[in-house]
């Protein structure tokens, strides 16, 4: 029993290890593409607090919220915009997720243009993983706002949330991308293979 115990608890260690000292969430100014990349497809023309849109490849849901009333033009880019129920203003929080799912990165673009919000104020992005938040902060300029949201160590994200501290906001969030969404099988086959070989050790042991 006592030998079980000591192998269980090396197998914990090197599986566990990595992730608790090593896991965090990064940001990085800028558009820097990621393996397996999806597009979040928009376009559909919803409004309300609550939209949608869905990942080209594995159509994953992407959920997006706001206290303000949000809108995905039907024509055109790709983008989530702020409404007063008759015209386009400035956005000034939103937050998204793949509705239970996790994901391992995102890239998006915090847009300032035309005649729809301004520059100048300071952007707070909050990403929340399975073990913190991370939150980062950075001053808008005219044009595309890119950032890129990675992570490491094992490390999952559940959720990422934008605000914006100037009143009239940004013009709205667009090209978002997503990448690192799980299989669904994977996982739950290594953890049973897992289980296997640990019952396979504690029987050979019981019979040592």
């Amino acid at each position: 029993m006592k030998k079980l115990t000591e192998i269980s608890l090396t197998i914990a260690v090197v599986l566990l290890a990595p992730s608790l000292c090593w896991a965090n969430a990064i940001f990085t100014l800028g558009n820097n593409p990621q393996p397996n990349e999806q597009n979040v497809l928009l376009n559909m023309g919803s409004t309300g607090n609550t939209v949608t849109g869905t990942t080209n490849t594995t159509g994953t849901t992407v959920v997006f919220t706001s206290t303000q009333t949000l809108t995905e033009p039907a024509n055109g880019q790709a983008r989530i915009e702020a409404t007063n129920g008759t015209s386009q203003i400035g956005l000034t929080n939103v937050d998204f997720n793949l509705n239970g799912t996790t994901f391992t990165d995102a890239i998006f673009n915090m847009d300032v243009t035309g005649t729809i919000g301004v520059s100048g104020g300071t952007a707070t992005i909050t990403a929340v993983t399975n073990d913190g938040t991370f939150n980062f902060m950075t001053t808008l300029g005219n044009g595309s706002n890119f950032l890129t949201v990675t992570t490491s160590g094992g490390e999952v994200l559940e959720s990422i949330s934008i605000s914006y501290s100037d009143a009239l906001g940004f013009t709205d969030l667009r090209q978002v991308r997503i990448s690192g969404v799980p299989d669904g099988g994977t996982t739950l086959s290594l953890l049973g293979a897992s289980l296997l070989g640990l019952g396979l050790v504690r029987r050979k042991l019981s019979r040592a």
